[in-house]
């Protein structure tokens, strides 16, 4: 019995190991510059919408941070400010998936990650809005 619970332990502890090696390969730690802009084009009323949203009408140039599990996009635009930073825990060991970050006011946005590292597009929404802003490598 001894012996079966040591083994079961043993077994659950390596594979809790090989969870975490992957969980902290997703990103690795690298800077580039990007540019953020509407996917569809520049409107404030995206989706259908009334309600203009001028944070979402401008282009954003800036530069994205991967230190660790942290996203960070530090933009270098005039007002309004479009930085954000996000915690990536939550993606696939791939890099893909989708995080949660919440804005200056408390307001949920979700980044969206393809498969990969390094510099590669990925995706902001507002939980209150349908306008979807796609953030693309410059260099």
């Amino acid at each position: 019995m001894r012996l079966g619970l040591f083994l079961a332990a043993f077994v659950g502890l390596a594979g809790a190991s090989h969870i975490s090696g992957a969980a902290t390969s997703i990103s690795t730690d690298t800077t580039w510059a990007a540019v953020g802009t509407l996917e569809d084009g520049i409107s404030p009323y995206c989706g259908g919408g009334t309600i203009p949203m001028p944070e979402w009408v401008g282009r954003a140039d800036g530069q994205v941070n991967i230190n660790g599990n942290t996203l960070t996009f530090a933009s270098t635009s005039p007002i309004p400010n479009h930085s954000f930073t996000v915690d990536l825990k939550g993606l696939l060991p791939d890099g893909s998936g989708r995080v949660v970050g919440k804005d200056g006011k408390k307001r949920e946005f979700y980044v969206t990650l393809a498969p990969g590292s390094g510099p590669r597009p990925f995706y902001l929404t507002y939980s209150y809005s349908a306008c979807r802003r796609v953030y693309t490598p410059t260099t």
